[in-house]
């Protein structure tokens, strides 16, 4: 693993007790990582290796479908819900830094979608308000038959396992350990399958497997499959990193409502992924189940006290979660930085 990205074994939140030595240093690294590179890699969760393989598998038959196949379950405009087709996105779309606004000039991404919202239900007075937002209906296709099944329980293993992190995020800052918990119970979290087609021709010039960008929520899982052409995060300096990622492990970031929600004491880094090589072929397909985690759509974001000090004074004002996310991803779109 890069040295600072380390990969740390969550088995000691899941035993009997939390006063071990090796509860309070993996603590202690989180603290660390989160500070400053944002991103960590994982193990020791009670998320099987067979499920996520499963899920996988799940996804790419799907992908192999045809177009046409694939068409009948299609996102509308800037829905997210549902397949999108390859290279009608564009993350780095979304990027305001000086030095990364030319990247919302390259041509979109060359991957794929299927997103899938909550499968939970709350309540109609609860969902009402975001039924055409937060909570609008899943779309399943046909085939695969399992496909519904498979990715509803995926989801609810990593929304599970999002708040896991979120109670170990709590102790590190200071805070009772269900402090972040009135606020995500009814999350608008999104499980985005990401499908990087085999490259046989080369892209157009600055055209990336996805674009640099940053993530907008909480916390983000992803579950990789191991193919050239993988993740990279931009180093303080402005470097490029690669992030290996070890069999029967998750990478893990957090997103810019959780930087702004520690007042910036947690850093979200800006990341990418690279296309491989050309003469990769075949082999060069790749496939992320990609879970983002989100707060309540009607969440206030608001800076965590103890994040704030006479030397880190209070640098944001409050944001309603489900405005803050919905602005960041309709950004994704040409069609929307065209309207």
């Amino acid at each position: 693993m890069p040295q600072n990205i380390p990969l740390l074994d969550l088995s000691p939140l899941y035993q009997s007790s939390r006063d071990t030595t090796e509860f309070k240093q993996l603590l202690c690294q989180i603290d660390e990582a989160l500070r400053t590179t944002g991103f960590l890699c994982i193990k020791g969760t009670p998320v099987s290796t067979e499920m996520v393989r499963d899920a996988q598998n799940t996804a790419l038959a799907f992908f192999d479908q045809s177009i046409d196949e694939k068409t009948l379950v299609k996102a509308v405009k800037h829905a997210n819900r549902g397949y999108t087709g390859l290279a009608e996105l564009g993350l780095s779309y979304s990027m305001d830094a000086d030095d990364l606004k030319k990247d919302r000039q390259s041509p979109p991404d060359l991957f794929e979608r299927y997103r899938i919202g909550p499968v939970e239900q709350f309540g109609a007075a609860v969902m009402q308000p975001f039924a055409n937002g937060a909570y609008a209906p899943n779309i399943w296709p046909e085939a695969p038959a399992s496909f519904a099944p498979v990715m509803q329980d995926y989801y609810l293993r990593m929304n599970r396992l999002s708040q896991d992190l979120l109670e170990l995020f709590a102790l590190v800052l200071g805070l009772p350990e269900q402090w972040f918990a009135d606020k995500v119970d009814r999350s608008m979290a999104s499980l985005a399958i990401n499908h990087y087609p085999a490259q046989l021709e080369p892209p157009l010039p600055g055209q990336l497997r996805a674009g640099p960008h940053t993530d907008y929520g909480t916390v983000t899982i992803v579950a990789p499959t191991a193919a050239p052409g993988g993740l990279q995060t931009r180093t303080k300096g402005g470097q490029w990193e690669d992030v290996q990622v070890e069999p029967g492990t998750f990478v893990v970031n957090i997103g810019d409502m959780m930087a702004q929600w520690t007042n910036d004491k947690w850093v979200s880094t800006v990341h990418r992924v690279v296309n491989p090589q050309l003469d990769s072929g075949l082999a060069g397909r790749r496939l992320s189940l990609v879970f983002f985690h989100q707060p309540n759509p009607d969440a206030v974001i608001d800076c965590i006290p103890t994040c704030i000090t006479k030397e880190a004074p209070k640098k944001y004002d409050s944001v309603i979660a489900g405005e803050y996310i919905s602005a960041k991803i309709n950004r994704h779109f040409k069609s929307y930085l065209a309207a």
